[in-house]
């Protein structure tokens, strides 16, 4: 088996593939709807400086019309410790957001250009508070999962490119909510932009994010939290810079 493998992979050019590291900014934003309980306070984080590295990685053979398209995908993004408080200015504590995601995605060449792309993959968010904290306060900590099927599109204006993508997030873990609220519905969705352009070497990417995570939270009136629904949005906007390996 590994000689065949030898013998397939003799003469084949290398996988197309970069990569990169950013530095950004987010801000996340937490609101209750219809509450009834007062200690479900708003809670805004305030910009957080984030730092991020990705890989996107293409077989690139030449020889497989549809496979040579199907690449693998993943990025890592962590940011400085901040100090933040609730929207009422009562406590202060700091925070810090942790996520990735990985998946495979498929491009549409056309006339040796990327117009477009297919993926699917499988991410995390996290964000962890320290400092004081009311009882009975709840604050947006702990992990969402969610896997993530998504288009891209893209459209090449002089020397800079253009894109657009849309996703769904399909939230299959939600630690801080699902605690307080099980039988809360969730769902979420995800819009981006982005420019591009090649300077020397190396390729300078410019782009914003909006992740909004919706929830319909139906309590019932023995809840120790009482409200009608949730909205979860973070705010993102980084400068990536991209190596070809």
């Amino acid at each position: 088996m590994i000689a065949l493998l030898c013998l397939l992979a003799a003469g084949l050019p290398g996988p197309d593939a970069s990569f990169s590291f950013s530095v950004g900014t987010s801000v996340r934003r937490l609101f209750f709807r219809d509450r009834v309980t007062p200690t479900l306070v708003n809670w805004r984080s305030g910009a957080l400086a984030v730092a991020g590295v990705s890989v996107l990685a293409y077989p690139a053979t030449g020889r497989l019309p549809v496979l040579d398209d199907i690449g693998g995908y993943a990025w890592y993004e962590r940011s400085l410790k901040s100090t933040t408080q609730t929207a009422d200015g009562i406590l202060e504590f700091s925070v810090q957001q942790i996520s990735w995601e990985a998946g495979l995605r498929w491009r549409w060449l056309s006339e040796g250009k990327e117009r477009g792309a297919v993926s699917f993959g499988y991410g995390t968010l996290r964000h962890d508070f320290s400092g004081a904290r009311l009882p009975g306060d709840l604050l947006p900590a702990g992990t969402i999962q969610y896997w993530k099927p998504g288009l891209e599109g893209r459209v090449q204006v002089g020397s800079v490119v253009l894109g657009a993508g849309a996703a769904y997030l399909l939230v299959v873990r939600q630690d801080f909510l699902s605690a307080y609220f099980p039988r809360a519905s969730k769902g979420g969705l995800e819009a981006s932009l982005r420019g591009s352009m090649d300077v020397w070497k190396v390729n300078l990417t410019l782009s914003g994010k909006y992740q909004r995570f919706f929830y319909s939270l139906n309590p019932e009136p023995y809840d120790p939290y009482v409200a009608g629904g949730a909205l979860d949005e973070l705010y993102s906007v980084d400068l990536a810079c991209a190596f070809r390996l």
